[in-house]
């Protein structure tokens, strides 16, 4: 039975809505990447950023019939303040800045009225004006990145910025003045800017360390999310939050699963049995599985190039 197979089944017999049910206390913040209104996959896509747009709408009504909506600032505040969220709360959140966002994503966001926090490189080779797009999908918004201009309109219409760094560096790869020196000048970038003092953070790759939640928080992010599997309960670190991310093929009852928890459960009980199986059993089929996801979610659809404060 393949894990597919199986969500599928647990989605019509509504299983899924019950384990939903019991995880309904707890918060769900998405990872997409890009969204794309081309009709087939896209011929080069090993990590499975881009989201078809028909089935990105399908997420949608599922969110809005099933969880209620939040954004990651509404999180953040009432996390710190004690405010007791809404049962089956879930947050949307978009790495990487691809330009497909303001032609694809935002138009739906803003007509359903849906909050949602994308996640920008703030380096000057990443956010400048590319000539006039306009604001009609053009299959190059998939490899090609927001403006400062797209996002200040945005911005005004309700959707919230932060930041991916720089330059997208692995954080915890490089030295402390360097990783300093990428979230410092990119929180600064976004200030001047956007004129907000208060901004979320979301690690490169995922990846970050105790000392580099002390270092954001200390600088004065209100908050940073990873790309650990799961959902977050009422006492998770505000610096090390946790992601469901979402791939380029999740169908509906995949798209379910990863929602309700039935995945991150799966990679637990899955990891169990390997670690309780003879050294001599075959290796499993799924023995990957978490890497392949840190790997498609910490994809970049660029090159990291160089930190520029662009103020």
């Amino acid at each position: 039975m393949t894990k597919n197979f199986l969500f599928a089944l647990l989605f019509v017999t509504r299983l899924t809505r019950l384990v939903a049910w019991f995880n309904r206390k707890k918060v769900t913040i998405l990872c997409y990447h890009s969204v794309t209104e081309q009709r087939n996959a896209k011929l080069y896509d090993p990590h499975q950023l881009h989201l078809p747009l028909d089935l990105f709408s399908q997420h949608l009504d599922y969110l809005q019939r099933y969880y209620r909506l939040i954004s990651l600032r509404e999180y953040a505040r009432a996390h710190r303040e004690h405010i007791k969220l809404p049962d089956n709360a879930a947050i949307l959140t978009f790495d990487d800045g691809a330009r497909n966002f303001f032609t694809v994503v935002a138009p739906l966001l803003l007509k359903r009225k849906i909050p949602a926090t994308s996640f920008i490189v703030t380096g000057e080779d990443f956010t400048r004006e590319v000539g006039a797009g306009g604001g009609s999908w053009r299959p190059e918004d998939d490899d090609s990145y927001l403006s400062w201009n797209e996002v200040r309109q945005l911005t005004e219409q309700g959707l919230e910025f932060g930041s991916h760094t720089c330059t997208h560096a692995t954080l915890t790869d490089i030295p402390v003045a360097q990783a300093r020196a990428e979230l410092e000048t990119s929180l600064n970038t976004l200030k001047g800017y956007l004129g907000s003092d208060s901004y979320a953070l979301s690690y490169p790759h995922g990846r970050t360390s105790e000392d580099v939640n002390r270092l954001s928080q200390a600088l004065g992010y209100s908050c940073a999310v990873t790309t650990a599997l799961g959902a977050n309960a009422s006492d998770a670190d505000l610096f090390a939050l946790r992601r469901t991310v979402i791939a380029a093929q999740d169908d509906l009852p995949t798209f379910a699963a990863r929602l309700a928890g039935l995945t991150a459960l799966y990679t637990r009980l899955a990891g169990n049995f390997r670690r309780n199986a003879p050294q001599d059993s075959e290796p499993s089929l799924h023995r990957h599985e978490p890497q392949v996801l840190e790997e498609r979610a910490g994809a970049p659809i660029f090159n990291a190039l160089s930190c520029s404060d662009t103020e």
